[in-house]
Formats: C-alpha cells, structure tokens, sequence
C-alpha cells in the first residue's frame, strides 16, 4: 500500500515538474513535498472534523482551525517528530478548543473575553515580529521570501483584530462562542511560534 502512494504521488510529481520551467529534478521534488503536506494535511483537516463532529462542536472547533491555520501558513511554527503524533494532537486539541470555546461562552462574561483577548493578540504580534516566519530545519524559508511572509502574517493578525473588534462592538452575545474559538486559535499558533518548542530534524 505504501508502495502504491509513494509511486503515485511520484507520478504526480512528475507531470507537474514537467510544466514548471528550472531544473526537473528540483521541481519534481519540491512537487512531491508539497504534494505530501497538502494530502496529510487534509487527511488531518477532516479527521479533526470527525473527532469534533462526534464532540458536539464541530462549528466552534472549524472557526479555532481557521484562525491558527490562516496565521500559520505565513508564520510557520513547530513541527511534531512524525506525522500520527502530529495528526493526534491536532484532532485532539482544536476539538478541545471547539468544546472550551462552548463551555467559555457560558461562564466567563464580556470583561474576562477582552482580557484574554487582549493579552493573546499582543503575545501573537510580538512573536510574529520577533520570529515569524518560523521554518524547521529540513526545510528553511529563503531569506528573501522572509520579509513578506512575515508581512502577511501581520496582515492576517490584523485581520483577526478587526472581525474581533467588531463581533465584540456589535455582537458579542450571538457571536461569543466564536469570539472566544478565535482567541483560542490563535492562542495555539501564538505558541507555536513563541520559541517554546523548537523544531528537530
């Protein structure tokens, strides 16, 4: 079975080298590790959806992955040792950020939102400014592409401020379980790129 993935995916990689101009053998390797991460990752993607499906917060725990997702693609961060430990701590935490994000929304009042809030966007831009894009050392990010990705990143923060700002002026009560799943996600993408964890080869 593994044999079969590995060879088509290969097999992909090769037709879309094919189409790219540079060297072929570099362009069918980047094609075949891009290829890896975005299989895995909508394996991971919808393996989180069942787990908070079957949790009951499927819509708390979607906006939480899409707030630290949106953050992360331009702000990299840590990387789990191998892909099951990766996929299980995933699934697990942002369905336990979907189900605290319900939970949160019943016990703690508009106050004790925008404290959490605030702290965990000003943690979000420092770090972003001191070390995003954060790459892992079997794959760095080029020095020249260093600068705009992290212009992005605070592009999609900023973003996440507004929508914020704005469900807490006009509608924090319908809207307080996905206020409270965004301040989550992207808590969980402040840590990791705070430096805490460090990636290994």
């Amino acid at each position: 079975m593994n044999n079969l993935y590995e060879n088509k995916i290969n097999s992909w990689a090769d037709m879309l080298a094919q189409q790219r101009p540079g060297k072929l053998e570099d362009n069918r390797a980047i094609m075949a590790y891009a290829l890896r991460v975005a299989i895995f990752n909508t394996v991971v993607f919808f393996v989180t959806l069942a787990s908070a499906a079957l949790a009951g917060n499927l819509f708390t725990t979607v906006v939480a992955l899409m707030a630290s997702g949106s953050l992360r693609i331009f702000t990299g961060g840590y990387h789990c040792a191998n892909p099951l430990t990766c996929l299980v701590l995933t699934a697990g935490l942002f369905t336990i950020y979907g189900k605290l994000a319900v939970l949160a929304s019943t016990m703690v009042d508009f106050k004790q939102i925008v404290i959490f809030l605030l702290v965990t966007m000003s943690l979000c831009l420092a770090f972003i400014i001191k070390n995003a894009p954060v790459d892992t050392p079997n794959k760095p990010v080029r020095e020249e592409r260093r600068p705009k990705l992290k212009k992005i990143g605070l592009g999609v923060w900023a973003f996440w401020v507004i929508v914020l700002g704005l469900f807490l002026t006009f509608k924090f009560n319908s809207y307080k379980e996905v206020i409270v799943a965004i301040g989550l996600g992207v808590a969980n993408q402040t840590f990791s790129i705070s430096g805490i964890l460090k990636n290994k080869k």
